[in-house]
C-alpha cells in the first residue's frame, strides 16, 4: 500500500471519529486544487466558480462528510480519480441549480456525468474542440485524446438536426467585444508581450513567492490560496477551515502575509486598522 493510500485511510478514519473537523481542514489542504481545477472546467467567472467551491465543499461536508466516508479504499478507483468523478458530478448539480437544465435533452441527460460535461463544453459553451479538449483534460486526465474524440463524435450523433438548431440559437455568454472598429485595431497593433528584462524579473518574484510560501504550514498555504486564489469571502473561509469568525480569519491571513513578507524581505505593510472582515 502506498504511501497516499495510507494518508486517506487514516483520513476516512478521522472522518469517523471525534477528529472529524481536523481531518476536514487536512483534506482542503491537500485537494482543494484539484477540486478548484474542476470547477474551472465549468466556468470560468471568479464569482461563480467561488460560489461553486462552497457549493461543493458544503456538499462534502454534510451529513458527517457523508460523500467522503463513502470512498472504498480497497475498490477499483485511487481516490484522486474517484473524488474527480463526484467533484464534477457536484459541479453538474450546481450548474444546473443556478442555471437551470438548459437545452439537456433526453438522449444527453441518460449519459454519464463525463459525456454531459464534454456536452456542455462542445455545444453549450460552444467551445471549439481544442478549446473542449484542453478543459476537458483538465478535469478529466485519464482521458486520452482519441477517446475524447469518440465521444465527441458519438454526442454528435445523438443529436438530431432540430436540436443542433436549437443549441446553435440559445443564449451564451461571450466575451464583450468592442462595437469600434478602430478602437479595437488599435488593441490588436499593441503588442502586449512583455519584454525579456520584465520576464526575467517577474519568474525571479514568482520563484521567490513560490518559496516563501512554501515555507508556511499548509493551513496557512490555505488561507491564503482561499482568499486570494479562489476569492472567498471572509466568513466563508471561517466556515469552511472552522475558525471562529471572520474576524479571526482576517488576523490568520494578515499573520501568513507577514511571515511571506519577512521571508521576501519586503517593507514592513502599511500600519492601520483592518479593514471590514465581511468583504
Amino acid at each position: 500500500m502506498g504511501a497516499t493510500e495510507i494518508v486517506i485511510e487514516r483520513l476516512l478514519e478521522e472522518f469517523r471519529s471525534d477528529e472529524a473537523d481536523r481531518a476536514w481542514r487536512s483534506f482542503l489542504t491537500a485537494y482543494s486544487d484539484l477540486i478548484y481545477g474542476i470547477i474551472r472546467t465549468f466556468t470560468r467567472d471568479a464569482d461563480d466558480a467561488g460560489d461553486c467551491f462552497i457549493f461543493v465543499c458544503e456538499k462534502l461536508s454534510d451529513k458527517k462528510y457523508r460523500r467522503l466516508r463513502a470512498f472504498a479504499p480497497n475498490g477499483p478507483a485511487r481516490f484522486s480519480t474517484w473524488l474527480r468523478a463526484v467533484v464534477r458530478n457536484l459541479c453538474l448539480d450546481w450548474h444546473r441549480g443556478r442555471f437551470g437544465r438548459r437545452q439537456l435533452f433526453r438522449s444527453v441527460a441518460s449519459l454519464g456525468a463525463t459525456e454531459q460535461h464534454l456536452f456542455a463544453l462542445l455545444f453549450q459553451r460552444r467551445l471549439s474542440t481544442q478549446e473542449a479538449w484542453g478543459e476537458f483534460a483538465r478535469s478529466c486526465p485519464g482521458i486520452a485524446y482519441a477517446e475524447f474524440e469518440s465521444k465527441a463524435a458519438k454526442l454528435r450523433g445523438l443529436l438530431t438536426s432540430r436540436q443542433l438548431w436549437l443549441l446553435s440559437t440559445s443564449n451564451t455568454t461571450h466575451e464583450s467585444l468592442d462595437s469600434e472598429p478602430e478602437a479595437s485595431m488599435a488593441q490588436e497593433l499593441v503588442d502586449p508581450t512583455p519584454g525579456p528584462e520584465l520576464l526575467a524579473g517577474l519568474q525571479e518574484t514568482h520563484l521567490a513567492v513560490g518559496k516563501a510560501l512554501e515555507s508556511l504550514h499548509p493551513s496557512e498555504r490555505l488561507l491564503l490560496r482561499m482568499r486570494f486564489s479562489e476569492g472567498l469571502a471572509l466568513h466563508q473561509i471561517s466556515k469552511l477551515v472552522g475558525l471562529k469568525d471572520a474576524q479571526t480569519a482576517d488576523r490568520r491571513i494578515r499573520s501568513a502575509l507577514e511571515l511571506v513578507r519577512q521571508k521576501l524581505g519586503l517593507p514592513k505593510f502599511l500600519a492601520g486598522k483592518p479593514g471590514p472582515a465581511s468583504v
